[in-house]
């Protein structure tokens, strides 16, 4: 399994916020802007016997159009890389659903945020995306793409991760579930192709 942390590729650009023509945050780099990219990327690397470089995710990102605003729009890119790698592309915001997903052998990407009040949420200070890759119900076996050792160490954050065994990250499902934006889909699934 690979894992991959967005903040090793600072120096692959990745361009955003494409909408607007002279918003001074377009120009960004995999490191700021390339959680779902590496998501994606970890999705293929589990579901199938070959690589999405994260280069080439850049690529089918942008021409896309998957990053039109401040990252990448999984709703959009979710689809293209499934069909491109022969897989199967969903999206829920169901917890049952999304956790049945999981113990049927898929992968999920979890679309976490800050929710209103908040200074910064559990995985994010914005908004992001983690793998979801097993789950035995009761906790969710996460791969996030901006781990770093201090990173649960806050006292809003501390104690709610189990980071023993990182970057394999265990986390309960109700926890991840209250994480997830509540204005888009919470979960994209992927899986494999089911043979006819």
């Amino acid at each position: 399994m690979k894992y991959l942390n967005q903040y090793e590729y600072r120096h692959i650009p990745y361009i955003t916020h494409t909408k607007a023509a002279e918003d001074p945050n377009r120009v960004k780099d995999v490191g700021r802007s390339g959680c779902g990219l590496c998501c994606s990327c970890m999705a293929v690397d589990l579901l199938t016997d070959t690589a999405l470089p994260i280069e080439d995710c850049v690529k089918l990102s942008e021409g896309s159009g998957a990053n039109h605003s401040a990252g990448t729009d999984l709703s959009i890119l979710g689809p293209v890389v499934a069909e491109k790698f022969g897989l199967s592309y969903s999206n829920t915001s169901d917890l049952d659903e999304a956790i049945h997903h999981l113990q049927c052998g898929g992968v999920i990407v979890a679309h976490v945020t800050v929710h209103e009040g908040q200074e910064q949420g559990l995985f994010t200070k914005r908004g992001h995306y983690i793998a979801l890759i097993s789950t035995d119900g009761e906790e969710f076996c996460i791969l996030d793409p901006s781990y770093t050792p201090e990173k649960f160490d806050s006292p809003d954050r501390k104690g709610k991760v189990n980071t023993k065994n990182a970057p394999y990250l265990y986390c309960d499902v109700k926890t991840v579930h209250a994480e997830a934006h509540e204005e888009k889909p919470k979960y994209h699934l992927f899986s494999r192709k089911k043979a006819l």
